[in-house]
């Protein structure tokens, strides 16, 4: 059985989790965040945010649901419009110039 800690991730520890084009949604998510709620986990799965906390508010999870769906839609790499890229083994949400870069690659 996994254990979740009751400390809560910084949104400095965030940010460094992902790219930095996604500095624009994890800092929402944060400017957002009721002062009880506990954010466990920031990733990118399948080339979209992942934003995990503990019990919060309905209208919370509804802004986590928005923003996480924005991720498909804003490269991680610069905060560009961008789209999933499936060209390698790794899904990634990119802008064309980042996939044409990891194409070169």
């Amino acid at each position: 059985m996994t254990m979740i800690s009751d400390s809560s991730m910084t949104e400095d520890e965030a940010l460094n989790s992902v790219g930095k084009g996604w500095e624009i949604l994890i800092s929402r998510l944060y400017s957002a965040k009721p002062e009880h709620v506990n954010v466990h986990q920031v990733k990118e799965k399948f080339g979209g945010l992942r934003f995990y906390v503990g019990e919060a508010p309905d209208e919370y999870h509804d802004l986590i649901d928005e923003v996480e769906e924005e991720s498909y839609s804003t490269c991680e790499k610069c905060g560009m419009p961008g789209s999933l890229d499936d060209n390698d083994y790794w899904l990634l949400t990119l802008c064309d110039m980042h996939k044409a870069e990891r194409a070169e690659k």
